[in-house]
């Protein structure tokens, strides 16, 4: 199924965050946990972005959800969250 060009943007924004903040991932990295959680948030997405936008599939959110709890944990906080759409909760 065709994704729309709104889902593709979206998709090709969270590839391009990842990039960008690329420099604050990691357990030991000291920048500010804010971006920590950015970065981590855009790097356990970019893989479903990226198989969004080259093979135009939809990606498992079971999968992108246990991404999501997981950069939680590597970063030591958590994202708000507004209405548990990231974490489905």
């Amino acid at each position: 199924m065709a994704n729309s060009e709104h889902a593709r943007m979206m998709a090709a924004a969270v590839y391009e965050l990842r990039l960008l903040l690329s420099d604050h991932l990691g357990s030991d990295c000291d920048s500010d946990p804010c971006l920590r959680l950015a970065a981590h948030l855009a790097y356990a997405l970019h893989n479903e972005a990226f198989t969004m936008l080259e093979r135009d599939e939809t990606f498992d959110l079971d999968t992108a959800r246990r991404r999501i709890r997981t950069a939680e944990s590597i970063v030591g906080d958590t994202y708000a969250d507004n209405g548990n759409f990231l974490k489905g909760e």
